[in-house]
Formats: structure tokens, sequence, C-alpha cells
């Protein structure tokens, strides 16, 4: 066993530097490697990390119906298996999905659930890249303001839980810098770039290099340094060609396209244009309203949560989220004065029928119980759960005073005649 999770360390960490340096090739091959040996092993939780960094890899690189295909089989393992931290990344691929509709809106709405569910696990890491992958949807609808505004927030959290991330905290500054450039505050956005150049990561990182030329073209262009604007996109162009990164090419063609036509070479503008028009083209084939729909994201975001409220063998609900909505209703209760009962009961001579019968009829014994205190307690304002072993407890809120040992009664009667 620790064979296995020792290998499968080794590969995932593999896979999470490919993807992060911009290798998306590689990273598509190592996930390929992963998914295979995680499917012999029977290891959910690694196959869905292989799904996640296909989707992810095959998305940058254009290849939009590989990239949900492998989001359609995320999806599906997310529904038998997923848990709390699964919900983060399917709102994260629903951010990205929405993005390459240019549904910034609900993109963002994704993301915010994103920092919140973070924040939630205290992953502030996690929570500083949400919080920078919010700022750029800001960036693209040219709210500048609230980019910045953002992005400032994320550094912070990246300085202080996080110092050493090196990559995240580039990342933000390239999103900061853009921000400042479309409010036209240029020196700022200088201060930021200018120090970076001289960066170790950047020299070695050619994906994080390319976003810093793409950044730094931005600034000369407000600047209306066009020969320098021209050369950065370039370099830029260079990079992300290699890469084949066709998100980025795409962004990079347009503006090498329209900086041509403000130096008037015609020529080259409608050289550029024509590669921007086909990466458009390669990119758009794929229409994504009937690919939202069959992930439909909401739905499985409803099946982790409901699954994690309920006890696995009785579906009644569990004790966590007894214990959660007590309390809940204990607060509400002193401002409504509203009145709150509990029922307690358990199986008589239940460790003699595990002992007798064996657990398998004792589970059996168990469900019974459950579905029966279901049955009977059904109505508004009423938590039926299992609290442990054989015991189970009936929350009623707001019941009439006067009926609750008569209900009481009814299910003791209807739990006595089980046979």
């Amino acid at each position: 066993m620790n064979v296995k999770i020792n290998r499968f360390t080794k590969l995932e960490a593999k896979l999470d530097t490919a993807f992060s340096e911009g290798h998306y090739n590689e990273a598509i091959s190592l996930a390929n490697e992963l998914l295979d040996q995680s499917e012999h092993a029977e290891d959910q939780k690694a196959m869905m990390k292989a799904y996640l960094n296909l989707a992810g890899s095959y998305y940058y690189l254009g290849q939009i119906d590989h990239a949900f295909e492998n989001v359609l089989q995320y999806k599906l393992l997310c529904d038998e298996h997923g848990d709390d931290q699964d919900k983060f990344y399917l709102f994260n691929l629903s951010s990205l999905i929405y993005e390459f509709d240019e549904n910034y809106e609900k993109a963002k709405d994704a993301m915010n659930e994103c920092i919140n569910i973070a924040l939630e696990l205290d992953k502030y890491q996690a929570a500083s890249t949400c919080l920078n992958k919010y700022s750029y949807y800001y960036i693209l609808e040219q709210n500048y303001s609230e980019a910045a505004k953002n992005a400032n927030a994320s550094i912070l959290l990246a300085k202080k839980y996080c110092p050493g991330d090196i990559l995240l905290q580039c990342q933000i500054y390239f999103n900061l810098a853009k921000a400042y450039i479309g409010l036209d505050r240029l020196e700022e956005a200088k201060e930021i770039l200018e120090p970076l150049r001289f960066n170790a990561y950047l020299k070695n990182s050619l994906h994080e290099k390319g976003h810093y030329y793409f950044t730094l073209s931005l600034l000369y262009t407000a600047r209306g340094d066009y020969e320098k604007a021209l050369y950065t996109l370039k370099e830029a162009h260079c990079i992300f060609s290699d890469l084949n990164h066709k998100m980025m090419l795409k962004s990079i063609t347009k503006n090498l396209s329209e900086i041509y036509e403000m130096v008037h070479d015609y020529e080259n503008a409608y050289k550029i244009l024509k590669q921007y028009t086909i990466i458009c083209e390669q990119l758009f084939t794929v229409r994504l309203n009937s690919k939202i729909n069959e992930i439909d994201i909401k739905h499985s975001i409803a099946e982790i949560e409901k699954r994690a409220n309920l006890d696995c063998l009785t579906g009644v609900y569990n004790r966590y989220y007894i214990e959660m909505n007590c309390n809940s209703w204990l607060k509400e209760r002193k401002i409504t004065r509203s009145s709150i009962c509990c029922i307690v009961l358990d199986v008589d001579h239940f460790k003699n029928i595990n002992d007798t019968y064996g657990h398998l009829i004792g589970d059996e014994v168990i469900k019974t119980v459950g579905n029966t205190c279901k049955q009977v307690m059904e109505e508004e304002n009423t938590i039926v759960g299992r609290y442990g072993g054989d015991e189970f407890i009936v929350l009623l809120k707001d019941y009439p005073s006067n009926q609750i040992m008569a209900k009481a009664q009814q299910l003791f009667q209807a739990l006595s005649d089980l046979k």
C-alpha cells in the first residue's frame, strides 16, 4: 500500500510541475500515465486528479472536445466519490467553461464559490490563486478598479500564507500590472514589472516568461512605444507557439494585428489578422451550450452535499448534520422562541442480534429502523438521523406540544411491529 501511495505522489508531483509551468503536452502524457496506474489500482481520487489535469491541459491547448470529454469523466467520478474539496474543483471547472463561453459574470460567480470554499477549508494558497483568477475576469470585462482590488487582496494572502510560492506571486503581479495599465497608472505598472525582469523563476519558466512579455507589451502599447510592444509580443508569440497555447496565441495575435495597424503596417496587420481568424475558428468549432448542460455542475455539487450529510448505511441524516441543525435551531430559538423537541431511541439487545445472526443481519436491522423512522416522521421541520451504532434521534421544531407524545407513541408502535 505504501509503495502505491509513494509512486502516485511522485507522479502527481511531476504532473503538477508540468501543468503549472505550461508544458501541457507533457502534462497530458503524465496524466494518462497516472490514469492508467490509478485505474489498475482502483484509486478513484488519483483518477479524478488525472481527468482534472487532462481537462485543463487540453483546454489551454485549444483542444476543446478533448477537454470536455475529460470534464465529463471527472464529473462522473465526482458524483459517486466526490467530497467537499471536490466541490472546489467542480466550481473551478465550471469557471473555465464559462470563461471559454465568454460569460464572465457566471465565471466570477463560480470563482467566488471557490474562494469561499478555500477559506472555509483554511486553504489560503488556493484562496489566493482564486482571487487572482477573479481579478483576471474583471480584466477581461475591463473593470480595472475591481481587478486591482482583487489582485491586491490576492497578493496579501500569498505573502502571508505562502511566501515561498514565487510562481503564484508572479502570476498575481501580472494581473495587478494589467489592472494598473487599464487604469492608466503606468508608473505603478512599471514598478511592478521592472523587478520581475531579474526574477530567476521567469528565466527558467517559459510559460511565465511568455506571460511577462505579454504583460510588458501592454505597458509599451499604453505608453505609445510600439516598437518595444511589437518586440515583446513577438517574443511572447514564439514562446506560446512552442507551448502550443492557443488561448494565449489568440490574445497575442489580436494585439499584434492592432499594433501593426496603428503603425500603418497594413501588410503585416493583414497577415497576423489571418492567423488570429484561424485560431478563433479552431477554438470555436465546438459549441458549448450543450456541453454545459451535459456537465451540470450544480447537480454534482448538490449530490456531494447531500452525500456528505447522509448516513451511508441507512440513508437518514448523519450525526454531523443533526448537530449542525440542532445548533442552528437553538440559536434561532433565542429570537423566535420556537419550541424544539428531541426523541432518542435505540434498538434493544442489538449486540445480541449482531453476535447471534452476524453483522450483515445487524446492518439490515439498522436500515429497517432508519426507514421506519423516516416514514413515520416525514413532516416539515422534522429531522431523522442516526447518531451512531443503533442510536437514532428525531428533532422536531414547532411541533404542537399536545401531539408530541402521541407522535412518539406512533413511532414506538411502528418499530415494535417490525419483524
